[in-house]
């Protein structure tokens, strides 16, 4: 007998046909489906945006409202709030004339992302030129500060006068001369020297506004001497009267310095610096030791 005239047999291979048939069918819509669902893939407000027909509205987030904490006049990179605060107070809200200026904000904030107004002025003014503005104001007026994120609202103001104060300590952070720095190398003293050649000291001190105005001016020592006192921003000190003879002159630049490398012996020297002012003088700065070699 043949198995194609077997009824069994065929019963068999019909069953069999309309389980492929069955499973061909079902991959062929499952396969659809799932590239309709690929394509249909989107967030959730999307969908149900498309599902209400009511578009929702995207919160952008927002930044805390800047506030001005406190301002003060200060060398310091950084200092506390309350340390400001009775500083500023003890000046009789005074800043110093010449000095730079140290604002406190609510936020840390990048310099480049920080703007100014003073007495309400719509021009804003960016932080590195705030401390010359600051003491370019009228002394004896009540002016104002506020600050900002760049195109956010202003803060608070405070209010604040200008004048002489007392200044503030000076600190030494290096010393150059030939295109070598303290502390990091020491300074080697050249040995036979051409009587036109030039090593000027560059005495590196922080305590004046960038640019220096014409209020506040440094002294300079070596070793505790008094008897040979050097000077930054001179044209300061010249300006209210004061003048320091002992200062070189780089060739016929017109530009002046303290000392010369090639007259200083071998051995460990101590450079000491102090703000000034018409009316004030400072203390001296911590003592920044160096080291001059002879090769």
């Amino acid at each position: 007998m043949s198995f194609f005239s077997n009824p069994r047999f065929i019963s068999v291979v019909i069953a069999f046909l309309i389980v492929i048939l069955i499973g061909l069918t079902l991959r062929f819509f499952a396969d659809d489906r799932s590239d309709e669902l690929r394509s249909t893939n989107l967030p959730v407000s999307n969908t149900q945006t498309l599902q209400t027909s009511t578009p929702l509205s995207v919160q952008t987030p927002q930044r805390e409202q800047l506030k001005l904490l406190a301002i003060c006049s200060g060398t310091e990179a950084l200092v506390d709030v309350d340390t400001c605060r009775m500083r500023f107070e003890a000046s009789d809200n005074t800043l110093s004339l010449g000095e730079r200026v140290i604002f406190i904000p609510s936020i840390s904030i990048s310099a480049d992302d920080l703007e100014f107004s003073i007495n309400d002025d719509s021009t804003p003014i960016r932080l590195q030129d705030i401390d010359a503005v600051v003491s370019g104001l009228e002394a004896g007026e009540t002016h104002s500060i506020k600050i900002r994120f760049v195109g956010a609202p202003w803060s608070n103001s405070i209010n604040f006068r200008v004048s002489l104060q007392p200044p503030g300590a000076a600190r030494v952070y290096g010393v150059c001369a030939d295109l070598i720095c303290a502390p990091e190398q020491a300074l080697v003293a050249p040995l036979n020297a051409d009587k036109d050649a030039y090593f000027p000291l560059v005495e590196l001190v922080v305590g004046l506004t960038d640019p220096p105005t014409q209020h506040t001016w440094i002294e300079l020592r070596i070793n505790s001497d008094d008897s040979f006192i050097g000077c930054l921003n001179c044209q300061a000190a010249e300006a209210a009267g004061f003048s320091y003879e002992n200062r070189k002159e780089f060739g016929v630049t017109g530009i002046f310095y303290n000392w010369e490398l090639k007259n200083l012996p071998s051995g460990t020297y101590i450079l000491q610096a102090r703000l000034r002012n018409r009316l004030y003088t400072g203390d001296w700065s911590a003592e920044f030791s160096f080291e001059v070699e002879r090769p």
